[in-house]
């Protein structure tokens, strides 16, 4: 369990542009990297094609970008402005260009609003959910998303597009926990139907009440062989290259000390 790959999400670490973040990473021994995509990042849809290409020459050469970042909200595409639903899709369309020219394997596609059942059942009917040509991750971002109402409904949509799963953050899911930290009824859910689990820090430590919930549970079901690949996500108000390595070494370590606790004695 120990040995199991742990990467880092670009959001992690300023002032890098992607080919220094990438020998950067290779220095480090980061095994693989999320690139926070769109505006407020890497904006992979403003570059050339042959931009991307040097890019994903160079990361084959050095370290993998598995996944990307999108600035698209799912409540956005799934708005009854037709206007911003088609700007949204658009949007999401051209970075899932991009992101697989680039050589991911998913993007991510956070989910800031919980919608109700009526709205999140019209998911499963637009093409750009339905029909993706890469696994779209939704990341529920708030702990309303975690209330009956909403959770169950976001279950059935990715239930009913092959292409969507989730991405399960310990941050954002440990603020839906009771404050007893018990298991409840929703995370198990939402690690069974989760590709990838980010060790969320974001300046209060991996220590923090529920994060070990979390993580044990995705620890368990990596041991039973699900596939969920785990990256650092580092967001405190230091982010130069030597902070984050710092954290991000924390993080693993902290990983390192709960999977042992897991082993049978």
């Amino acid at each position: 369990m120990n040995a199991t790959p742990i990467g880092l999400y670009s959001i992690s670490v300023r002032g890098l542009n992607v080919p220094n973040l990438l020998t950067w990473a290779v220095r480090t021994k980061i095994p693989f990297l999320h690139l926070r995509g769109g505006t407020r990042g890497i904006d992979l849809a403003a570059q050339q094609t042959a931009m991307i290409r040097r890019w994903r020459k160079a990361a084959e050469a050095t370290v993998p970008i598995t996944g990307v970042t999108v600035d698209v909200d799912l409540a956005d595409l799934l708005t009854g402005d037709v206007s911003a639903r088609t700007r949204a899709t658009r949007d999401l369309t051209e970075l899932t260009e991009s992101a697989i020219m680039l050589g991911a394997g998913w993007v991510r596609l956070p989910a800031r609003t919980p919608l109700t059942a009526p709205v999140l059942a019209g998911g499963a009917d637009l093409s750009v959910l339905a029909y993706s040509p890469i696994r779209l991750l939704v990341e529920p971002h708030h702990p309303g998303w975690l209330a009956p109402d909403a959770f169950r409904p976001l279950i059935d949509l990715v239930e009913s597009c092959p292409s969507v799963r989730l991405l399960a953050d310990t941050a954002q899911l440990a603020a839906a926990l009771p404050a007893d930290t018990r298991f409840p009824a929703w995370l198990g859910p939402v690690l069974d139907h989760a590709e990838v689990l980010h060790l969320s820090d974001p300046g209060t430590g991996l220590d923090a009440p529920g994060h070990a919930v979390i993580a044990a549970m995705a620890a368990d079901r990596i041991r039973s062989g699900q596939c969920l690949e785990v990256a650092v996500e580092w967001t405190g108000p230091d982010r130069s290259p030597a902070e984050c390595l710092t954290r991000y070494r924390a993080a693993i370590a902290w990983w390192a000390r709960l999977t042992a606790a897991l082993e049978p004695q």
